[in-house]
């Protein structure tokens, strides 16, 4: 003998009435229209939010790995420096200076890496020539910034007047 037969699968789609659900009598369905300003929702402008920019044409980030296996000095010194406060505050970026950053006791110069930056070279250039931490994790603490700018590390930072007079750190 055959099974019972049950409901058909093949049949129209249910329909909220014969479900239970029931409907908004007026106005948008729930989530479908534009949102409303109940407060419940993030601003426009949250902190960490991401804003990419298109990048030019051969600025991709396949093209910084690609530069980074390269073998050029992209640090700009010859060996791995002690730099002092004052050493990364010279190099801001302005007047023909190369750009560093500090990050996590690291200094490393972020110049060849500002036009391959999704954010833009503005966003960046506000870690010139001081401690990027805060700034780097604020808007995306989950990149490997070793990873990212480890062929552009000029070295470690010191205290004032720790650095001068001593040989490179190689």
């Amino acid at each position: 003998m055959p099974p019972p037969r049950g409901p058909s699968t093949l049949g129209p789609p249910a329909t909220p009435a014969s479900n239970g659900l029931r409907l908004p009598s007026t106005g948008p369905l729930p989530n479908r229209g534009p949102p409303t300003s109940t407060g419940l929702a993030p601003s426009a402008n949250t902190a960490g939010k991401r804003n990419k920019i298109q990048l030019k044409p051969g600025h991709s980030p396949l093209d910084w790995a690609t530069l980074t296996r390269s073998g050029k000095n992209l640090a700009g010194v010859p060996g791995l420096q002690r730099v002092t406060p004052s050493m990364l505050k010279f190099h801001h970026g302005r007047k023909g200076r190369d750009a560093w950053a500090s990050y996590r006791g690291k200094v490393y110069n972020i110049s060849p890496y500002l036009p391959f930056h999704p954010g833009g070279e503005g966003e960046l250039m506000r870690a010139a020539g001081k401690d990027g931490e805060k700034l780097f994790m604020e808007y995306h603490p989950w990149v490997n910034w070793d990873n990212m700018l480890g062929s552009c590390l000029v070295g470690i930072m010191v205290s004032e007047g720790s650095g001068e007079g001593l040989d490179d750190l190689d």
